[in-house]
């Protein structure tokens, strides 16, 4: 017999004595015999009501408690549920787009932004200066001005794509971490290391400094 059974057999055990010991009780002490006297039967009423009244009420109350417990359980544990389906969709739908902006940026990379120079090979010769302060340089402002109007899909797919691993980033289960860790190693595969800190550093100076972002990539931007 398991546990759970032997819990239910002393339950039943013990409803089985609350409810039938005081008429054990009450036969014992003035015996079984039926009497015509009507003070006895209304004797007999007011033991009666005396004892399974508060009874009844109790167990009523006991059963109300069980089901408003068993009730929360049920909410607590179907929330858990749409919590974690809902974080699921978020994760599909997250690694989805990451996926379809760094294919989209492999190619703008790709793309060719002066004669016989690709846009990645402009940027990883002029967004790569020696310290934070080469940031803010007004040439390198003016490029990354250039670069915008010509090549916008450059900064408009980084812009995008840093909202997802923000998003990522802040979440406080383990599985947001590692979607945050699996989504920025993806980014650094299919474009290189090189280029993702480069395009930290294009977004940083064509933004100036007018976006709250924690950037991933670029060391001259990594949080103190």
């Amino acid at each position: 017999m398991n546990r759970k059974n032997t819990v239910a057999c002393i339950a039943a055990v013990l409803s089985a004595a609350v409810t039938l010991g005081p008429l054990a009780m009450y036969t014992y002490t003035f015996g079984t015999h039926i009497t015509n006297n009507h003070q006895k039967w209304a004797e007999f009423g007011t033991f009666l009501s005396g004892i399974y009244s508060p009874l009844l009420a109790a167990i009523t109350l006991t059963v109300l408690v069980a089901q408003v417990t068993l009730q929360r359980r049920q909410t607590a544990l179907q929330q858990q549920i749409t919590d974690h389906e809902r974080d699921q969709a978020y994760l599909v739908q997250a690694r989805a787009d990451i996926d379809f902006y760094a294919a989209r940026m492999a190619e703008t990379l790709n793309s060719i932004a002066l004669p016989g120079v690709s846009l990645r090979s402009h940027l990883h010769k002029h967004f790569q200066p020696s310290n934070a302060q080469g940031l803010d340089s007004p040439e390198l402002r003016q490029q990354a001005a250039s670069i915008h109007h010509l090549m916008p899909a450059a900064f408009d797919i980084w812009a995008a794509i840093y909202p997802i691993l923000m998003g990522l980033e802040a979440g406080k289960k383990t599985m947001f971490n590692l979607a945050y860790v699996s989504s920025s190693q993806k980014l650094i595969a299919l474009l290189s290391f090189e280029s993702c800190v480069v395009l930290d550093n294009f977004h940083r100076v064509r933004c100036e400094r007018q976006t709250k972002i924690n950037y991933t990539f670029s060391p001259l931007l990594a949080s103190k």
